[in-house]
């Protein structure tokens, strides 16, 4: 689905901001108006990766939910609410505060909560547009219905407690997305794209062994490095690499970090992956076949750089457009009292 042009983004930001500012606003949809501060508490627990898949799988198929976008994308969007606290302490207030909002205030909150890093990442935002593209369309029940039967089941099952500590290394203990993607796909349908993801015991037993060599001088294991994964998957090979860093004292942030993957989910979830484990600035994430594209790892730092650029544009647009119209209705209110 192509991006919103450069007009749309900043006539968005705009009406947002003085329809806000001005306190008229009548959008469905809008936490500020439409949101509710009911909230009553929620019983969470920090469940295992496959625990939370399974949950959310159920809740959506009990739903009458088909599509694999929406279920992912509501548990990508709850994993990378950009609230965190030191050992995720405000988790169950924020889950209970997002349980219980009205279902079109929750779509637009999880889309929100996508848009946060646009400012941060723009390119790994837009790898993950897959995972959000369906907050921008006019959901029937059903969906509606679904969409909170998820966010739901992955509040009380801990997403928030997996991904909502200040510390990376904790948001890195699980690859929550791999869990999600793979229990709401049949095994049928795994086993047509190919796809299996690589179990995390063995992702940390290949990156035990990495770590291994590069030790022992066969492989150069070095500050500044890169490293590149042509079929990432979701990045749990990437996951097990930094935590063996960290416990080592290092930063993954030091290093470079490059998954390609073919399917367009998979890649989405590698690239909500990077954020939620701060791999740091040089993460990249590219979609595409490695065959068939032999520049795709090229072609992906090149977007990266595009994208940047671009969103240094926008920002800069936003902000003159945004005073050049406050300017223009503070001079009216003005003139309308002489």
């Amino acid at each position: 689905m192509p991006a919103d042009s450069t007009a749309t983004i900043v006539t968005k930001a705009i009406d947002q901001v003085i329809t806000h500012g001005e306190g008229d606003c009548t959008d469905p949809s809008c936490a500020r108006h439409a949101g509710t501060t009911n909230c009553p508490p929620i019983t969470v627990s920090r469940s295992p990766g496959s625990v939370l898949g399974e949950a959310v799988a159920e809740a959506w198929h009990a739903a009458g939910g088909r599509r694999l976008d929406i279920p992912t994308g509501v548990v990508a969007a709850l994993a990378l609410w950009p609230q965190k606290s030191p050992g995720a302490e405000a988790a169950d207030t924020i889950a209970a505060y997002i349980a219980a909002q009205p279902p079109r205030v929750l779509v637009r909150g999880l889309a929100d909560s996508a848009d946060y890093y646009y400012r941060l990442r723009p390119d790994l935002w837009a790898t993950a547009r897959p995972l959000f593209d369906w907050t921008r369309e006019d959901l029937h029940d059903t969906h509606l219905a679904g969409v909170r039967a998820v966010a739901r089941a992955a509040l009380r099952h801990g997403v928030l407690q997996h991904t909502g500590d200040t510390d990376p290394a904790e948001r890195s203990r699980i690859d929550l997305m791999s869990w999600v993607i793979t229990s709401l796909r049949h095994h049928h349908s795994r086993r047509s794209l190919g796809e299996y993801h690589t179990p995390p015991d063995i992702s940390n037993l290949i990156a035990t062994v990495l770590a291994d060599e590069g030790s022992t001088g066969r492989r150069p294991h070095r500050r500044g490095e890169w490293a590149l994964e042509p079929t990432a998957g979701t990045g749990g090979l990437f996951r097990s690499a930094a935590q063996d860093l960290r416990r080592a004292g290092e930063d993954p942030a030091e290093r470079g970090w490059v998954m390609l993957e073919l399917d367009p989910l998979a890649a989405a979830g590698a690239a909500v992956n990077a954020l939620v484990w701060e791999l740091g600035p040089r993460a990249f994430v590219g979609c595409g076949d490695v065959l068939a594209q032999p520049n795709l790892a090229e072609d992906t730092l090149a977007r990266a750089r595009d994208m940047a650029r671009h969103r240094d544009d926008v920002m800069d647009l936003i902000r003159f457009a945004i005073a050049t119209r406050t300017t223009d209705r503070l001079l009216d209110a003005l003139m309308a009292t002489n």
